[in-house]
């Protein structure tokens, strides 16, 4: 539990640090959210949610816009009070207001995904994954529902969250009488769902339009302080709900961790795994449904690669999801020392991994690339039937690099548009790096990038045949966080080349699949494996592109 909450309040202070707030609006907005989500923590049902929704003319869902369980939250209570024989309209932020006239040629089912996305500017305005929401208004549009846009434009209310939420609370107020009898389901961004700002607003607008107060209540979803004390009691993967006042409640689907990682992949563009199937469903600490989605991923690399699916099937996976994964892992399938501090090494990093010996995958991050990358190690482990021991340094180093190289071909299979560092960004990196005091992760960070450097070039020397292999030996005495970083950096871009050389039609498919199934153990066979593949992919040229979390 510390673990999870140190890298979550990392990954939260990322996030604020990306965040522009000039006029320090969003701090004032974020203190009156934390006061509204105070209160004694009462488990309750998504039932007893929806009862109480019921008896309200406006019911006000939290939305973190990056975090898919955070759309299907709220269609899980809907659902209930839809089984009620309540009307119920959804009203979003996720759309301008003056997009209205397209979201209902798209409702009446008169023009395609793409054109809506087209006619409201969803990638300049919103932006967020459109799968995420287009479950809620799938939704909405399958029970013959009406969908309002609530949201407004910056180049007229600037940046005010006052001035939005006024606009917002202005719909809402005509929605109530455009829709009399019927449930408005208004979800918006969590910050504004506090009873002190948007339900507010339309307490005050209402009131000024001589309209009688609406009744109203807030579900929150996600808190972190409930999830936090939920889990000093083990009550994180029991309790799916809470009142935390006589008209505020949060839901709770998914781990603060998971919840900052969202945004943070979002960020890169990075797609996740599903935490649950369906709408209805909901999470659980389960594998199967990861599982499913992990055996997907081999399928469709085994296809592309024509690699028998014989032996495949037989990994287990695990997330960082369940507080107890550690003790889990060492009680259920003895993982031996190294193995742990693999485990723990990789967590401390929000980064996956895989144990070759028990077949086990665990995820540190619920991105696609991350699970791509950890099934394609599986089926590399499973096909040359390496067990991952290596007792020579420069061997390992090689093997290690060898092994990224493999797994980050396996996500460009899955996602070509994936990119690695290349020499001129390694330049700009260590240049921004070099002459400052450093912490020491951004020392490992600068030592990998120069180590980096170095590598390449002497590689480069040696592809000319003006010098012999690169040596490697001062590199691999480096700390482990140097070596990881250098291994990543060199693989990756030896991935890139072969995946190039691959495109290009100077490789063909059986050459890869013979790399998936090469067997690295032996004196000096990864760096004979390594030098091979260097130059069958030399004429390649070298990526371009970043991904800073990768």
């Amino acid at each position: 539990m510390e673990l999870q909450r140190r890298l979550a309040d990392e990954a939260r202070r990322e996030i604020e640090e990306s965040i522009d707030d000039p006029t320090g609006a969003l701090l004032s907005w974020r203190a009156t959210y934390e006061q509204s989500t105070q209160g004694s923590l009462q488990p309750i049902s998504i039932q007893e949610i929806a009862q109480h929704a019921s008896r309200c003319n406006v019911v006000y869902f939290g939305d973190y816009h990056s975090l898919r369980e955070s759309q299907k939250g709220p269609l899980r209570v809907i659902e209930k009070l839809i089984d009620m024989g309540k009307k119920v309209v959804l009203c979003t932020e996720a759309f301008h207001i003056d997009a209205q006239q397209p979201l209902n040629r798209w409702i009446r089912q008169e023009i395609s995904d793409e054109q809506l996305l087209a006619e409201s500017g969803w990638d300049q305005r919103w932006r967020f994954p459109w799968r995420n929401y287009a479950l809620q208004l799938n939704f909405f549009r399958d029970h013959g529902l009406p969908v309002l846009a609530l949201n407004s434009e910056p180049e007229v209310v600037g940046d005010s969250f006052a001035a939005r939420e006024k606009i917002a609370a202005m719909r809402i107020t005509e929605a109530l009488t455009e829709h009399q009898g019927a449930i408005l389901a208004v979800t918006f961004g969590d910050l504004h769902v506090a009873p002190a700002h948007l339900p507010a607003q339309v307490t005050r607008i209402t009131a000024e339009a001589g309209m009688d107060a609406p009744t109203q209540c807030t579900v929150f979803q996600n808190i972190d302080r409930v999830y936090w004390e939920l889990a000093k009691t083990s009550q994180e993967q029991k309790v799916r709900a809470v009142r935390i006042g006589e008209d505020r409640f949060c839901l709770m689907n998914t781990t603060p961790l998971v919840k900052f990682q969202s945004y943070l992949n979002w960020q890169f563009n990075e797609q996740e795994l599903e935490e649950s199937v369906g709408v209805v469903n909901l999470p659980s600490i389960s594998s199967s449904i990861m599982t499913d989605q992990i055996w997907m991923l081999i399928e469709t690399i085994r296809e592309y690669l024509a690699i028998a699916a014989d032996g495949l099937d037989g990994f287990t996976v695990h997330t960082g999801r369940n507080l107890d994964l550690l003790d889990k892992l060492q009680d259920r399938h003895q993982l031996d020392d190294t193995e742990m501090e693999l485990v723990r090494s990789q967590l401390e990093r929000e980064e996956s991994c895989y144990l070759p010996r028990v077949q086990i995958i665990v995820l540190g991050n619920l991105s696609i690339r991350h699970a791509t990358e950890e099934a394609t190690h599986h089926m590399n482990f499973v096909l040359s039937n390496d067990d991952g021991h290596i007792e020579d340094p420069i061997d390992g180093f090689y093997e290690t690099a060898l092994r990224e190289t493999i797994g980050y071909l396996g996500t460009k299979i899955i996602d070509h548009k994936r990119t690695c560092l290349d020499v001129k960004e390694l330049n700009s990196l260590a240049h921004q790096l070099s002459g400052k005091r450093l912490d020491s992760v951004l020392s490992a960070t600068l030592q990998t990038t120069q180590d980096s450097l170095q590598y390449i070039q002497e590689e480069t020397d040696w592809l000319a045949g003006e010098r012999n292999r690169p040596n490697s030996r001062e590199m691999v005495s480096r700390d482990p966080d140097t070596i990881s970083g250098t291994t990543h950096v060199i693989g990756y871009r030896l991935g890139e080349n072969i995946y190039r050389s691959l495109v290009n039609g100077n490789l063909r498919r059986n050459k890869l699949r013979e790399l998936f199934g090469t067997s690295l153990s032996g004196p000096g066979k990864s760096q004979d494996v390594w030098f091979e593949w260097t130059r069958l992919s030399q004429d390649s040229s070298s990526s371009s592109g970043n991904s800073r979390r990768g």
